[in-house]
């Protein structure tokens, strides 16, 4: 360093005072030490964050008659208020403007409204709708035979809502037609959906998210029909259904054959997460093979499994992989948008301190981090509550 400094001085033919260049040397020696220790940090300081794209997880969405009956009443409440305070007359008439419509999805964005900040915070939030939406093949609606207005897939969507699981044991309430209608309203509401397709082949194949350099894959699926079942023809819309062994719906996919599933849909993403049916109702406990299950489909590929229907909170579960993958299983998160606590007795049902007014929105994220020699890799991160709510 003091050579060249000297060769530098003598070629450029500069007098340089002795305490200037004593200055030089330590400004010098100074800055490689600098450049040598943040070299070192970071060399030392990996992983480093890529990018990240952003969840929320919801329950159920069951339009029971009181639900339909509140948000016709925060409708009509809207408009009498609205009526009563109608908006000032513009002094320029070419300045007026068209009042907005009051609440233009009837009353549903109103019953949303509480979460739907939470929803329009992150990349995708999801909700599992257990209702066909079906005007054109609906016949009526009953206890354990719903069917919801377009307005409602319009909500969602309005608040944040972009994908959802149209897998369970509702999807047939209003028969083959209103299956494959449904379809349709959330195609043409441009809303994703999990675990239904136009044909048995498609309804196993993942929705494929892919935002900041991340490809996430959705696979839904659904344990209950409700004594329905898929049409024999696998060219006509099918769900995604796999049987308890000895169970009531008829015949379906095999755990096996999930299991490829999965391994398919996993080659073509970089994370997997799985929204599955399951479980019994009120239970505030996974059944055994259940727990057997979602490890089997985590070690088989996915990162997260998702459960709903039994419509009580039911514990989360981190589960370490056999190839060290950190991964989670939400085994219920009870219900979002329903009334269901009206057809529950406590102490009656299988367990007294399952609530199904208890609800959870789960936050988290899906990161690309660079591991340096070791590579770059895409894991979960941040999960975790948002905040625990009660139903409408």
């Amino acid at each position: 360093m003091k050579i060249f400094l000297n060769q530098f001085v003598i070629r450029k033919r500069i007098i340089v005072p002795a305490g200037l260049l004593l200055v030089l040397v330590l400004c010098v020696l100074a800055f490689f030490r600098w450049g040598r220790a943040t070299s070192h940090a970071s060399a030392s300081s990996y992983p480093h964050e890529l990018s990240r794209i952003t969840f929320a997880a919801a329950g159920d969405v069951i339009p029971h008659q009181a639900v339909v009956q509140s948000a016709s009443i925060l409708q009509n409440q809207a408009a009498a208020e609205a009526a009563k305070n109608p908006a000032p007359e513009a002094k320029d008439a070419a300045a007026a403007q068209p009042a907005p419509a009051v609440n233009p999805h009837a009353g549903w964005d109103a019953l949303l409204a509480p979460v739907a900040d939470v929803f329009h915070q992150v990349d995708f939030a999801f909700v599992n709708l257990e209702t066909p939406v079906a005007p054109a093949h609906s016949r009526g609606t009953k206890a354990f035979q719903f069917d919801a207005p377009v307005l409602l897939l319009q909500s969602l969507k309005s608040s944040g809502v972009k994908i959802v699981s149209f897998a369970n044991n509702h999807v047939f309430d209003q028969n083959q037609g209103g299956f494959a209608e449904t379809q349709d309203h959330l195609r043409e509401q441009g809303l994703l959906f999990a675990g239904s397709g136009p044909t048995a082949e498609a309804s196993w194949k993942p929705v494929i998210l892919e935002k900041n350099g991340i490809k996430v894959g959705w696979l839904g699926m659904t344990r209950w029909l409700n004594g329905h079942h898929n049409p024999q023809k696998p060219d006509e819309p099918h769900v995604a259904f796999v049987p308890y062994p000895g169970g009531p719906d008829g015949p379906g996919s095999s755990e096996a054959e999930v299991l490829d599933a999965i391994r398919n849909a996993r080659s073509q993403c970089d994370l997997l997460l799985i929204s599955i049916h399951w479980g019994v109702e009120y239970a505030p406990a996974p059944q055994p093979r259940d727990v057997e299950f979602a490890h089997n489909m985590l070690e088989a590929g996915a990162g997260a499994v998702i459960g709903h229907h039994p419509h009580v909170l039911q514990p989360i579960e981190t589960y370490l992989t056999k190839d060290q993958r950190n991964t989670v299983i939400i085994y219920s998160l009870g219900n979002f948008l329903s009334n269901q606590a009206r057809n529950y007795v406590g102490g009656l049902m299988p367990d007294k301190s399952g609530d199904p007014r208890d609800s959870l929105v789960v936050k988290f994220s899906v990161v690309k981090r660079d591991y340096g020699p070791a590579g770059t890799r895409v894991e979960l991160a941040e999960a975790g509550s948002d905040q625990s709510l009660q139903e409408t």
